[in-house]
């Protein structure tokens, strides 16, 4: 079983959390201005990148599209390698 199958692991949305976090740093960026870019509210980007918050979300599609393109990066980047290379197959 993979940990997508497992709806109680969470380990696929801390690494897209983690790749996010360090694309927003790499760009120079910071939350405020990327949630002003994506139209996603800044409480909803901290919810989603925060770890270890009881209420901890997970990203959309959407709102990872609208991430990928504020950060002018192709969404697969913010993707964990076996994501990314399941969806090039």
């Amino acid at each position: 079983m993979t940990n997508s199958d497992n709806p109680t692991d969470n380990t696929t949305d801390l690494q897209i959390a983690d790749r996010v976090m360090n694309t927003i740093i790499v760009k120079g960026t910071n939350l405020k201005a990327l949630s002003e870019a994506t139209g996603i509210s800044y409480s909803t980007l901290r919810r989603s990148l925060h770890q270890m918050r009881p209420d901890r979300r997970s990203f959309s599609i959407q709102e990872l599209c609208s991430i990928a393109a504020a950060l002018k990066v192709q969404p697969s980047l913010l993707l964990p390698a076996e994501l990314s290379s399941r969806s090039a197959a």
